[in-house]
């Protein structure tokens, strides 16, 4: 994987207010198609590269690769990622669950702060993140953009929802006993999402889970890894602790069973 950037230190914000969608793109306005062909020169010169997996922060290489290719242009190769096989298994399940100890107690208020930080993040990109999109499986710019401001939705929603969720609750009150409602982290997640929304779906499963608590090990489709390895690594640059979130690309039928 590409080198990552100093982390941009999370500021912290609680975004108040009720949850609104993030407004799609109009691409008929001369601006905003002129700042999306720009994003398009700036990932095609970005395309080729190769990607690592990341476990417990750390990066590891192996000899078996899946190469990411754009439907449109078979030619094309979008990313070289590495190939997690079944001897990748246990030593990302040790990494989750050994970040798992820390993430699980850290506040629903700082790990909500850092969902609303990606969020912020990935709006100030999300011509870069439409480009990729429109590379590695072919969306059209509208249909790439409807992608990226769901994936936005999530950051919004699912940080909403856990701060919601974090109030304590009084259930009712028996006589002699003292009743509180709360949620806790249950632990590691395998998070395997398809590739017809390779963004949203594969970071709303992600942001859900490491929102609450958890920890993941993300194995993308197969036919989608870059944008996944994109998403990794604005998470950890946005300051996500090394374990939290595993990138293991792999065949189902291998790693994924």
């Amino acid at each position: 994987m590409a080198t990552v950037e100093a982390p941009i230190r999370p500021q912290t914000r609680l975004h108040e207010g009720p949850f609104v969608n993030e407004p799609l793109t109009d691409f008929t306005k001369e601006e905003t198609a002129r700042r999306m062909r720009a994003a398009l020169e700036k990932v095609r010169g970005q395309l080729g590269r190769e990607y690592d997996l990341v476990i417990g922060g750390k990066r590891v290489r192996t000899s078996d690769k899946i190469k990411s290719i754009n439907p449109a242009r078979p030619s094309q190769l979008v990313g070289l990622h590495q190939k997690a096989g079944k001897e990748h298994v246990e030593p990302a399940m040790q990494a989750a669950l050994e970040a798992f100890a820390s993430w699980s107690r850290t506040s629903f208020e700082e790990r909500a702060s850092l969902l609303f930080h990606v969020g912020d993040v990935l709006r100030e990109r999300k011509f870069e993140f439409c480009a990729w999109l429109v590379f590695e499986v072919s969306k059209n710019w509208a249909e790439a953009d409807a992608d990226i401001a769901e994936t936005i939705d999530f950051c919004e929603y699912y940080a909403r929802e856990a701060l919601r969720l974090s109030r304590t609750e009084l259930p009712v009150q028996m006589p002699g006993e003292r009743d509180t409602l709360l949620y806790i982290p249950l632990g590691v997640g395998a998070v395997i999402p398809p590739w017809n929304f390779p963004c949203a779906i594969m970071a709303g499963m992600t942001l859900a889970s490491i929102v609450s608590g958890n920890t993941v090990i993300l194995k993308p489709s197969s036919d989608s890894p870059t944008i996944a390895a994109k998403f990794v690594e604005l998470l950890e640059e946005c300051g996500l602790p090394e374990g939290v979130v595993n990138f293991c690309p792999g065949a189902g039928a291998s790693f994924g069973n």
